[in-house]
């Protein structure tokens, strides 16, 4: 296993080398100037001369390519041109919500495919079976985008005065802050790779809240993360849902299965027990 695994890395080195140096070259083919880009109307030929001269632009492009690679190594990913500050940065800003909106889609689109997967199985050939492939199919179909729109306009504009109301947009409500922990446990000093870390501790509401246990604004961030976690699972949910079926079925019909029937074993638990175990390993 570990003689694969570096296998598996060295052959990802070249890949990563080649997306570099296409990212490299397509970014200096674009047309326009980067002075006029970064200053806008400001850009004066003394201005620019001071401009190419800081971030490099004068040298030749081999030059350049050698400086790119050696801050990237470092973790230097540059300025921003549209936000002006360094883009490690707002990664770290954004890191965060990214991580909470990807483990909230995962689980939903787990959870609910396999669920709907396991009963369409179950009531094969049924009126519920046709239901659920259904709404997999749809759901493997339809826009990210624009489930994202269907749902905010029922969970947040016809369903608004019910129980039922969502929060369209926003992390959780305002007013509402998660606590820092480099202040929570007083290590206000920290710097480098440290201060990453417990930042991004901070700013995950998940993270957070279970060390600080502020609860409150758990609930909060879990409403307003609800309506972009399904978007974002839909299609996964669809795919695992239709793979459960496929993959539960096939196991129904095994040799075991049928001898495990004759024996006498309850249907829940041959389903539970024994197909369950198997039919999930596709998964």
């Amino acid at each position: 296993m570990p003689q694969f695994i570096g296998r598996r890395l060295l052959m990802l080195l070249p890949v990563l080398l080649g997306v570099i140096v296409v990212t490299f070259v397509i970014v200096r083919l674009i047309p326009g100037d980067p002075c006029v880009t970064m200053l806008g109307e400001r850009a004066t030929p003394a201005k620019c001369a001071v401009f190419l001269e800081r971030y490099g632009l004068n040298d030749n492009i081999a030059v350049q390519f050698m400086r790119y690679l050696g801050n990237l190594a470092k973790g230097d990913f540059g300025t921003s041109i549209r936000f002006t500050r360094p883009v490690t940065d707002l990664l770290g800003e954004r890191l965060p919500l990214t991580i909470e909106l990807t483990i909230s889609a995962m689980l939903f689109s787990t959870i609910v495919g396999v669920l709907l997967g396991i009963i369409s199985a179950l009531k094969r050939n049924t009126f519920i079976d046709t239901i659920t492939m259904v709404i997999a199919n749809i759901g493997v179909s339809m826009p990210v985008f624009w489930l994202g729109l269907l749902l905010a306009y029922v969970f947040a504009l016809l369903l608004k005065g019910t129980p039922f109301v969502l929060p369209p947009s926003g992390r959780f409500t305002a007013g509402l802050a998660l606590q820092d922990l480099s202040v929570y446990w007083g290590l206000s000093d920290l710097t480098g790779f440290k201060r990453f870390i417990v930042e991004l501790m901070s700013n995950t509401v998940l993270i957070n809240v279970v060390i600080t246990g502020n609860w409150p604004i758990f609930w909060d961030a879990l409403k307003h993360i609800l309506l972009p976690a399904i978007a974002v699972g839909t299609i996964p949910m669809s795919i695992i849902a239709r793979m459960t079926r496929s993959s539960l079925l096939e196991v129904l019909g095994q040799d075991y299965i049928r001898t495990a029937r004759a024996k006498g074993l309850v249907r829940r638990k041959v389903i539970a027990k024994h197909a369950m175990r198997n039919a999930m390993i596709p998964i």
